[in-house]
């Protein structure tokens, strides 16, 4: 749902790019014989420039912004080549929007993350220098938005919620909405995300909701706060012009697909879908469900049935990752593949995640390692007492974060697992509060705790803390051997720990892989390896 490494010249004949390999580009796609040419824009800049995203466009096309590596604004005329890198104090920026020649953009620097405490800035030509526009403390905002009259919106919690608002003399007025609390955009593990946007004319807005992990797209009359919903389902990547609104649109059932919506009457049509062929047929041959939602202690969880099911189904309790996120209800083929081979599938939204509130949120902090482990287990509780599996035939699985819960979760609790799967985990906090990845590195004093007893604090939180415990249990860990955000070296060192304690674990490494599989063969085979781990239980 995010992105941002390119924009569209106003007249449509070419777009500006930021280049893999560095450097912002311009590409005219008006070239004779079809021919695209592309050229470089930032011409005069003295040394690297590797904007990674963020690209945006003032009106006139005068001038590019780019976020260079998750921390500078920098700024480009595009006739001249001149570049202006926007001096400020914080340590890390997101997502320029540009009004008239001012270009504006969010920042926030350590110990906070975006989704903790965040300002707005800005710089206007001729030589950009930055100002504070909006910080309040203890806020996160997001996703600033120029209505067709120049008002500034942007998405805040001010409310204990993030819903958009109205930025005025250094304050933020929330946007009418007649409907029950609900979050209305996720976390900023990147840039581009777009969840809400001003109508043309700006007497309404639309938003993407968040509604206890399911979604829906809604416009919202900003006289009266009244909501129609256009369509179910998690959109994201938001627009809305005279020509009609344009979304992503994704569900449990629904490969995602670009929609598109009638400017009059709101009709929904479908443009593409990210469908793509495959010998088994298209996903509509399959029996495919929807979860159901619910709640144990105040811990939501959403629980995905097979049709056809057996008392010796294996349940898979799954933890996101983060931890600060959610996984919602958008199309997540991996869950799909195991219920359709009879597993059920319990989604835990412990402390700490996303959309259910900021003060939800927030709760983790000071205590990662501590809460979300609890919330795992007295959801698994919840699951056996129920009737949906035993711990005989009970998998804790979860990637990043998510492994580092399921570890921490298994190693409680071994009575309640038979195994755990953990995809490229956090073994080792005081190691990671080192060699994470810079983005969240500094987070983890925060989500742990800072004390004179960090050492021993971050030890006992860690899954090695739990070796004897965990060596009761069946392990499969797999693990990227190009990993810069938990590298390879947690994964290796909790699987010889648990061999010399006699454990049953299995550690495979994928060649040329980071935080997270890209390849398809290497996707393939982390769906054959787990499928052989359930069958040896």
């Amino acid at each position: 749902m995010g992105g941002g490494c390119f924009r569209w010249l106003p007249d449509g004949s070419g777009i500006v790019y930021a280049a893999k390999d560095g450097g912002l580009w311009e590409a005219s796609l008006a070239s004779a014989g079809g021919v695209v040419e592309a050229c470089r824009v930032d011409t005069r800049h003295e040394g690297e420039f590797t904007p990674q995203h963020g690209v945006a466009l003032s009106d006139d096309a005068r001038f590019v912004a780019a976020i260079d590596s998750s921390s500078s604004v920098v700024v480009v005329e595009r006739a001249t080549g001149e570049v202006h890198k926007v001096a400020h104090q914080h340590a890390f920026s997101l997502d320029p929007v540009w009004h008239g020649d001012t270009v504006y953009w969010q920042s926030w620097s350590p110990p906070h993350m975006p989704w903790d405490e965040a300002e707005m800035w800005c710089a206007a030509a001729p030589d950009f220098r930055a100002s504070r526009v909006l910080g309040l403390g203890d806020v996160s905002l997001q996703q600033l938005a120029v209505s067709a009259s120049g008002e500034l919106g942007v998405m805040s919690d001010t409310t204990g919620w993030l819903q958009p608002g109205v930025v005025d003399d250094g304050k933020i007025s929330p946007l009418p909405i007649r409907a029950s609390p609900c979050e209305c955009a996720g976390p900023q593990w990147g840039g581009g995300l777009r969840s809400w946007c001003w109508s043309p004319d700006g007497s309404r807005w639309l938003v993407a909701r968040n509604l206890s992990g399911f979604g829906d797209l809604a416009v919202v009359d900003r006289a009266s706060g009244d909501v129609m919903t256009l369509a179910r389902a998690v959109h994201g990547a938001v627009s809305w012009s005279e020509h009609g609104i344009v979304a992503l649109r994704t569900g449990a059932v629904t490969p995602t697909q670009v929609v598109f919506f009638d400017p009059v009457t709101f009709e929904r049509r479908v443009l593409a879908t990210s469908e793509l062929p495959c010998d088994d047929g298209p996903w509509s041959l399959f029996d495919l469900v929807e979860p159901t939602a619910g709640a144990i202690d105040g811990i939501p969880f959403r629980f995905f049935a097979p049709n056809d099911t057996s008392d010796a189904s294996t349940l898979l309790v799954w933890v996101h990752g983060g931890p600060t996120d959610q996984w919602q209800v958008s199309f997540m083929p991996r869950i799909e593949h195991w219920v359709g081979r009879g597993c059920r599938v319990l989604v835990v939204d412990h402390r700490g995640t996303t959309g259910h509130g900021r003060a939800f949120q927030q709760a983790l902090n000071g205590h990662w390692g501590e809460y979300d482990t609890a919330d795992v287990i007295a959801a698994t509780r919840y699951a056996h007492a129920v009737g949906w599996g035993t711990p005989g035939r009970t998998v804790v699985l979860g990637g990043s974060a998510g492994g580092f819960a399921a570890l921490n979760a298994a190693g409680t609790a071994p009575s309640l697992f038979a195994g755990v799967v953990a995809l490229y985990p956090v073994v080792d906090l005081v190691d990671a509060t080192v060699r994470s990845w810079h983005y969240e590195r500094h987070s983890i004093a925060v989500l742990v705790g800072d004390s004179a007893d960090n050492v021993g604090l971050y030890a006992r939180r860690s899954p090695l803390s739990k070796l004897d415990a965990l060596s009761r249990v069946k392990v499969l860990l797999m693990h990227g051997d190009l990993d810069d955000a938990v590298p390879l070296d947690h994964s290796v060192l909790i699987a010889d720990q648990l061999r010399r304690r006699g454990g049953d674990v299995a550690l495979h490494v994928f060649e040329g892989e980071g935080h997270g599989f890209r390849k398809r063969a290497n996707q393939e085979l982390e769906y054959g390896l787990i499928g052989g781990f359930l069958r040896t239980l």
